[in-house]
């Protein structure tokens, strides 16, 4: 009995939310959300799973269009996540968030003159990135694939698949290496498998 409530309010509470944004996919939910504004900006895929106090806001561009945010399959992300969209912010699927992750598209004009103008530009977040407690990925940035961005980081610019970020503001530290499977310090030759040497002339199997 206990088991067909809690199913029946699952389903409750999911199509609630789905009338709040533009999609819900099945098995999603973003639970007890801070904030939504712009909720029919905002498109989730199937299996997503946001935690409690998520802020997720879809504000006016500069070109008076509504902003949006795109979250793929199967992307988790854990307490007070917070994205802002006045254009465009794209996480694939497999994405995790760790606490705390803010992802902006905008910000202000500097030095603000006598409106506070927005200044834009998207935000794309490969599938199976790792986004540390407290990181920071601000407007402009994309990045690919399976890229790792260390806790408290604040990532300025775009980065390649299987890129490694810390910093602030954020650089590239490692790549992966698909050879070997492993990290990689940039700068840093990969290890790779060692070969036979070739035999020696006049050595047995050598050259005569």
């Amino acid at each position: 009995m206990v088991e067909l409530l809690n199913r029946v309010m699952k389903r409750l509470a999911h199509a609630r939310l789905s009338r709040r944004l533009g999609a819900l996919g099945p098995g999603s939910m973003v639970v007890r959300p801070e904030l939504i504004t712009g909720g029919k900006g905002i498109f989730l895929g199937a299996g997503v799973y946001v935690m409690p106090h998520a802020r997720l806001e879809c504000v006016p561009s500069a070109g008076g269009g509504l902003g949006r945010i795109e979250i793929g399959d199967a992307t988790v992300a854990q307490l007070y996540l917070h994205i802002g969209a006045a254009e465009s912010v794209r996480l694939g699927r497999r994405v995790l968030l760790a606490g705390r992750v803010y992802i902006s598209d905008h910000d202000h004009a500097w030095p603000p003159g006598e409106e506070d103008r927005l200044v834009s530009d998207p935000v794309e977040i490969g599938d199976e990135c790792w986004l540390g407690e407290g990181c920071a990925v601000l407007k402009g940035v994309t990045l690919g694939p399976r890229c790792v961005v260390g806790a408290n980081a604040v990532v300025t610019r775009s980065a390649p698949a299987g890129s490694m970020l810390a910093g602030v503001p954020a650089r590239v530290i490692k790549r992966y290496d698909d050879m070997t499977g492993r990290w990689v310090r940039v700068g840093a030759e990969p290890e790779r498998p060692e070969r036979e040497a070739p035999a020696a002339a006049g050595a047995p199997g050598g050259r005569r």
